[in-house]
């Protein structure tokens, strides 16, 4: 009986593995070893009843991830005033031994909070979702880097003195001269913890040396510990971007610490966030602004921190102040028949862009109004069903802003023509007459180089300008038409012709500069000839005539297109997210810098400067115009430290 209740006790043994295969466990079996797996963790656990919601809440100021970490803070800080009590004791025979009339109580003096700072980490939320912001832009871990030098305390005490804080001793010294330098020392050089950002946003900060920080330190006398009368001397321990200096004596007693970075509202150290905004601001790189602060041997912010502020203030920031920008500029625009052209960028020669930027303008103040960014995982990686969507996206969103919108000017694009047609048939839609031209041209030249064709590349550009000019002086297709076709007459020196019905007589209608130049005429029905009729008499080409009759043109919208590769360079990867903000802070510092004034000489004539095109590799002259002034960098830089 014994023996079967001993036995029915002890859990049984579980079958014999079988290599190569996994154990199988019953169903009773598995009961069994999860109530004993239960069993070993209740043995672990501490039951705190009624003060679970002090605790959650300590774990949340805290922002540990563990209770584990909460608990070894807790003991931590008895610890230090478990050493506090026995240095106050030591302390206090050594005063009674001085003076045996002196009734100083060290253990009654304590006050509530002790001279040690303790130190708080980043949100856990932090390095949870850290990875999503990692790319083979810039991200690059440092394990190294030290949370708890880089953000405030998590009850940020005053840096005083132990003696000052324990046991209440202000100026009483030995001499008093060196009382009165104590107490100014500690109130001239205390950390400042800011909580106007607007001051700490509009302060400069300077650079530093090791050996003058040092110097400068040195120069305040602090001869002696006050608790052990031991030297004080002072170090230097350098700390993300900034400089931690303590005054520390041979036994460990802490005097005084004073750090080179202020604290914004006792939570972050301003450098820090400081030198993160400006690098996303400035449309700069981590990886290559870290890179030049370690060649020049300067503290810098690491990497987990910097992209830690670049998801919780700095992309938040920009994307609020861009909102707000767009919201105003159609409230300008509300009640107005606008006119706005549309282009998006993506793909370029030699890069395979992951996201495509489409872009509106007001073709009148030339504004932007939209910025709308797709990944291309959205559309199965198809760069024409990226745009259209894109497209689709930008222009419902100024829709449902009620803005009227009374014309869509794009590149000759069909899918997007398709579109407008059908989901917004409202909406007159126009080609960019600069592309149609363009695409005219490589036409032309691509026929030019076939055999017995090399005579119509002389003709190429006066081609290209007659289409400029039939779509800038007609508005119907009919009248377009019946300038258009009198080009085959004229480059074969036919300027009257019978019309189809053979009783009327037709005549060229083309501009005077195609008479200023003298060419070598094409043969009627040559090659060449042939050629040229076949393009400029393509029936899809005809087709799109009416897109262009209305003369509009996006080469502004490009210009800006190029000028959101200052933030966000085709060289580098990005997050959705920080893509997206760096596209807005372009258009944030096209929009603001849009009206800039010309530059005069002294004597009052309009300066240039000279650009370079790599493609046409030739030098042209642009009207240059005053500097930028980014006054809303301090706008959006003291929104980032609020």
């Amino acid at each position: 009986m014994s023996s079967s209740s001993s036995s029915s006790s002890s859990s049984p043994s579980p079958p014999p593995r079988r290599p190569g295969r996994p154990t199988i466990y019953s169903p009773s079996e598995k009961k069994r070893r999860r109530k004993s797996l239960e069993r070993k963790r209740a043995q672990s656990r501490i039951c705190i009843k009624e003060q679970k919601g002090r605790w959650m809440s300590l774990r949340e100021t805290l922002n540990v991830f563990s209770h584990a970490d909460v608990a070894k803070f807790l003991l931590d800080l008895y610890d230090s005033y478990e050493n506090h009590d026995i240095v106050c004791k030591e302390l206090e025979v050594k005063i009674q031994k001085a003076d045996g009339s002196s009734t100083l109580n060290a253990e009654n003096d304590l006050p509530e909070t002790s001279s040690i700072s303790t130190t708080e980490r980043l949100p856990s939320e932090d390095l949870v979702d850290g990875s999503m912001y990692s790319s083979e832009e810039e991200f690059l871990v440092d394990n190294e880097y030290d949370f708890s030098k880089s953000f405030s305390s998590v009850k940020h005490l005053k840096n005083v003195s132990i003696a000052e804080d324990i046991l209440g001793i202000t100026d009483e010294w030995d001499d008093g001269s060196q009382g009165d330098l104590m107490e100014t020392f500690e109130e001239s050089t205390r950390d400042m913890i800011l909580d106007d950002t607007q001051e700490i946003s509009n302060e400069k900060t300077y650079i530093v040396y090791d050996r003058c920080l040092l110097q400068l330190a040195k120069k305040i006398v602090m001869p002696k510990c006050m608790l052990c009368a031991d030297e004080v001397d002072v170090s230097i321990q350098p700390v993300s971007s900034f400089v931690l200096l303590t005054w520390k004596c041979s036994a460990g007693h802490v005097a005084f610490e004073w750090s080179s970075h202020p604290l914004i509202k006792g939570e972050t150290y301003a450098g820090d966030l400081a030198l993160s905004a400006a690098i996303i601001l400035s449309g700069n790189n981590f990886g290559k602004i870290s890179q030049m602060a370690d060649f020049m041997k300067l503290t810098f912010v690491s990497a987990n921190a910097f992209f830690s502020m670049q998801r919780h203030f700095i992309v938040p920031t920009i994307e609020s102040f861009w909102c707000r920008m767009k919201q105003h500029i159609l409230e300008e625009l509300h009640g107005k028949d606008v006119v706005i052209m549309g282009d998006g960028l993506m793909d370029g020669p030699g890069h395979s862009a992951q996201y495509c930027v489409y872009s509106f303008m007001d073709l009148e103040t030339k504004q932007i109004l939209a910025v709308e960014i797709v990944d291309k995982r959205k559309t199965q990686l198809n760069s024409p069903f990226i745009e259209k969507e894109a497209f689709r996206r930008a222009l419902q969103r100024l829709l449902d802003e009620q803005l009227t919108i009374k014309e869509v000017v794009t590149e000759a694009h069909t899918q997007i023509s398709t579109l407008i047609e059908k989901k917004f048939p409202c909406v007159i839609h126009s080609y960019d007459i600069w592309g149609g031209a363009k695409d005219l041209g490589n036409k032309l030249i691509e026929a030019s180089k076939l055999k017995d064709c090399r005579h119509l590349l002389q003709w190429c550009s006066d081609i290209v300008n007659y289409f400029w000019f039939c779509c800038k002086e007609v508005n119907t297709y009919e009248k377009f038409i019946g300038m258009w076709r009198g080009l085959v007459h004229h480059v074969v020196n036919e300027h009257q012709w019978a019309s189809g019905n053979g009783i009327t007589e037709e005549r060229c209608k083309h501009s005077p500069q195609m008479d200023e130049k003298e060419k070598e005429w094409l043969e009627k029905g040559s090659k060449s000839h042939n050629e040229m009729c076949k393009i400029i008499l393509d029936k899809k080409f005809l087709r799109n005539i009416p897109y262009f009759l209305r003369f509009r043109s996006t080469f502004d919208l490009e210009q800006f297109q190029q000028h959101v590769h200052m933030y966000a360079s085709k060289r580098f990867e990005y997050t959705y997210p920080v893509y997206r903000a760096r596209c807005y802070l372009a258009a944030i510092d096209y929009n603001m810098h849009l009206n800039r004034q010309t530059i005069h000489n002294q004597q009052n004539q309009l300066t240039y400067r000279r650009i370079y095109h790599r493609k046409s590799r030739r030098w042209t002259l642009v009207l240059k115009k005053e500097n930028k002034h980014y006054v809303y960098i301090d706008d959006l830089m003291e929104e980032i430290f609020q």
